[in-house]
């Protein structure tokens, strides 16, 4: 008894199966409500009610019958098993009606609270027809979803009464972070670079072999101009020589508290994520070597040094549900843990905040700048930069800025600081993360300090 009274209370909730009245018996009542009151006005009010709310129920009864003759459906779902963060992406349920009745249905895919929702939808099935009902969506925060139950009413004859089922069809989706800019570097490394307001130059001659000739862009070296090339094409075409590859690049992630800043788009994080990405495609592309290092309190993630290309799906598959951590980092730890892991010297960059090392003297510190060539990026404060171009046109507006320049001007004498030691720190706009990562590995292949 108490489990039958259990199903029929979940079912009257509808959190599974149950029945509902559709809004055309209600108003088909609020209807027939109106004779029954003018008929009260002659003493006929009673007779006509019981005999308009008889034919309502048989009416109901009909259609009720015909709800649970008519069940025969199927359901089944296409996704993609990865998707990119705030990239939107595409989905198909299909429904098959095999039963002998047209219906009208309304449906709910039971999508994360972190996807965008784009339900119900709602349609017609003929008898005997295949519907696909493609729908479109975009996830906000990456990591693994499981997809599982799809909510499916349906109307039948006199559509009085809908009728709910539940396909269970379970999927697992993972959202990893945006690819986008990655794909265009690999694509174009040199152009995305130019296209940002930045100067990357070519690999130097004589450090390797003979790689291509491609149009020559401000920074090359005017000796290497092709002519023969130039004068066939009407462009100023220049020779590129493969560099020396097989370096070392190992890219830090801070998953701390402090880069759970939200931003415009996402948070520190998720930026820092696609940077390291971004990067790390580049200088798989040229042959290196590229290890990944995820820490807050405790080492999250680490993704040994490996080569080509493939390398970037380990890579993806290791760093794509980092989320942050509601602790602060432990940047010596995460150091003396890449200390124990990669004994090469190399490239070290570290993807993290600029203010817990303003006030950092650690001896570790000044270690890592001497065995590494290290690079900090950080994301600056937007508020800050607006307020030190702001003008001063009042008492308020100039105290704030004064305190946004001393602030902007201590950071400057930090890096400065930290630059004599070795340890180089930098603090760039979110939208350019990835291009000063990409620039800075560059610039070190390109001057050979590796």
């Amino acid at each position: 008894m108490i489990k039958l009274f259990k199903r029929l209370y979940h079912q009257h909730l509808f959190r599974d199966r149950g029945i509902s009245p559709t809004r055309r018996l209600l108003y088909l009542y609020i209807i027939l409500a109106v004779p029954a009151l003018a008929a009260s006005l002659w003493g006929l009010g009673w007779p006509l009610f019981f005999a308009l709310n008889f034919a309502l129920v048989l009416l109901s009864i009909v259609d009720l019958w015909s709800l649970f003759r008519r069940n025969r459906f199927t359901c089944t779902r296409t996704i993609e098993a990865e998707i990119e963060r705030g990239r939107p992406f595409e989905a198909v349920l299909q429904v098959a009606n095999h039963s002998r009745a047209e219906i009208q249905f309304s449906l709910i895919d039971t999508l994360p609270s972190s996807f965008s929702d784009p339900f119900p939808l709602q349609g017609k099935i003929a008898a005997g027809q295949t519907l696909e009902l493609p729908y479109s969506s975009q996830a906000s925060v990456r990591g693994e979803y499981t997809l599982d139950r799809v909510y499916f009413r349906y109307q039948t004859g006199l559509a009085l009464w809908q009728k709910q089922m539940v396909f269970s069809i379970p999927a697992k989706v993972r959202v990893i972070p945006d690819m986008s800019r990655a794909r265009g570097y690999l694509a174009t490394a040199q152009k995305q670079l130019i296209a940002e307001g930045l100067k990357a130059k070519h690999k130097r001659m004589g450090s390797g072999e003979f790689a291509q000739i491609q149009s020559y862009v401000p920074g090359d070296d005017p000796r290497k101009i092709n002519w023969r090339q130039t004068a066939k094409l009407l462009e100023l075409m220049t020779n590129v020589y493969e560099p020396e590859h097989g370096k070392y690049v190992t890219l830090l992630i801070d998953c701390g508290r402090i880069m759970g800043v939200e931003l415009a788009q996402g948070n520190r994080l998720e930026r820092a994520v696609e940077a390291a990405l971004t990067l790390a495609a580049v200088a798989l592309q040229q042959g290196d070597y590229v290890s990944v290092l995820a820490f807050s309190n405790e080492i999250k993630a680490y993704i040994p040094p490996g080569k080509r290309l493939t390398h970037l799906r380990t890579i993806l598959q290791g760093i794509y549900g980092l989320q942050v951590a509601a602790a602060e980092s432990d940047y010596a730890g995460a150091l003396l843990y890449l200390a124990t892991v990669q004994k090469r010297q190399g490239f070290v960059l570290m993807f993290s905040d600029l203010d817990p090392f303003l006030f950092e003297t650690a001896p570790f510190l000044q270690r890592v700048g001497r065995k590494y060539r290290f690079l900090l990026l950080g994301i600056s404060d937007p508020m800050t930069s607006k307020w030190v171009k702001e003008e001063s046109i009042d008492v308020r507006r100039a105290m704030i800025k004064s305190a946004s320049q001393r602030e902007a001007l201590y950071k400057k004498q930090c890096i400065r600081r930290w630059a004599r030691l070795g340890v180089q720190l930098l603090e760039v706009p979110a939208e350019q993360l990835a291009a000063e990562a990409v620039s800075h590995y560059i610039d070190i292949i390109n001057r050979a300090v590796l």
